[in-house]
């Protein structure tokens, strides 16, 4: 989302549909952190400072990995993405009956079946807009709409990696599923900073000419 801002402020992008997604995924990905935080992932001070240095040394990465090539930044996430799905899996599969009779966090049962779940439809591109709602009982429950929830961003980060196909699941009209909504008419496109100068370059000596 940085780098696409940046785009859009120098007129490289126009897409719209981009910015809706990835902000809603990064919503769904801070609630996953809340829900560990609640259930005491944060306790400890060694782990806050290892996850926040962690964390600031992997937005540096992926911010430069994504300016020269997005295509490149998308498959890294599908990668991390699917180690996460796969992590989860086999913590359900070992832990399983002891989740089962844990009560889920408040924090779950608010972001999983309250309120307005538009931003929770709209990272999981796969799907239809509401065709997915959890049922949260238990602590199992929330752990495997988490893994759940990283199956589709893999689903997402998969379609990305063909540029300027990704749409938001609301972009379609109801009347005609095939018709490009206008947010998705870029006013200039391209992928990875190098191309963008490139353009960017080659449409200033056309003006010129």
């Amino acid at each position: 989302m940085s780098v696409l801002h940046m785009y859009e402020s120098f007129g490289w992008w126009r897409r719209a549909d981009y910015l809706k997604v990835h902000f809603a995924e990064s919503w769904n990905e801070m609630h996953h952190l809340l829900i560990m935080e609640e259930l005491g992932g944060n306790n400890w001070w060694f782990d806050r400072f290892l996850a926040q240095h962690i964390a600031f040394f992997y937005y540096i990465m992926t911010v430069l990995m994504y300016a020269v090539s997005p295509r490149m930044a998308y498959h890294f996430s599908e990668c991390v993405e699917s180690h996460a799905y796969e992590t989860y899996d086999k913590f359900l599969k070992a832990k399983g009956e002891e989740l089962k009779m844990l009560p889920a966090p408040e924090i779950a049962v608010k972001y999983y079946t309250g309120g307005d779940l538009y931003l929770f439809d709209e990272f999981q591109t796969s799907r239809a807009p509401q065709s997915r709602r959890p049922k949260i009982e238990n602590l199992y429950d929330v752990f495997l709409n988490v893994r759940d929830d990283e199956g589709e961003h893999c689903k997402t980060m998969r379609a990305c990696q063909t540029h300027g196909i990704l749409r938001s699941p609301h972009s379609y009209s109801e009347d005609d599923p095939e018709e490009e909504p206008d947010c998705m008419v870029p006013q200039a496109d391209c992928e990875g900073i190098v191309d963008c100068i490139q353009k960017s370059f080659k449409s200033s000596n056309k003006a010129k000419e």
